[in-house]
């Protein structure tokens, strides 16, 4: 049934409790999980080399905040790769992202305030829930 999971990457504490529950579905089904980030450029940058610097400060740390956790992972035997991917819409990269390899899951954390992470702000979870042609598993901030 479910043997390809992407994990929605943004370094939050909601993608945190995400990742450990894709972690737990991996190792359950015997199956694949990709981490996938948006490195958000935005467009109404002023120059060329402004749009540059935004992406590369987003895929720096997109990168670290994975780095520190990716050895959850490794310690329950899942095998996880992290790709990052460059989009100015969340929801809709995810998403064209998840059809063109063929995932049967995503799974994605949700903020319940406007403290948003730099991926998954306030609503990218619904856009998901309301565009995806796969199942989407939505995980909730811990509450404080």
């Amino acid at each position: 049934m479910f043997q390809r999971f992407l994990l929605a990457w943004d370094g939050s504490r909601a993608a945190l409790r995400a990742l450990d529950v894709a972690i737990d579905m991996t190792r359950r089904y015997d199956g694949e999980l990709i981490a996938v980030s948006i490195a958000y450029a935005p467009a109404h940058a002023e120059t060329t080399a402004d749009r540059q610097e935004s992406f590369a400060a987003a895929v720096s740390y997109l990168e670290a905040s994975f780095a520190e956790v990716r050895d959850r992972a490794d310690r329950a035997g899942v095998s996880i790769e992290h790709q990052i991917i460059e989009g100015t819409n969340p929801a809709q990269a995810l998403l064209r992202h998840a059809h063109q390899h063929s995932f049967d899951l995503i799974i994605c954390g949700q903020h319940h305030s406007q403290r948003a992470g730099r991926l998954l702000l306030h609503g990218v979870a619904e856009d998901l829930i309301h565009a995806a042609a796969v199942p989407v598993l939505v995980i909730g901030e811990e509450p404080e």
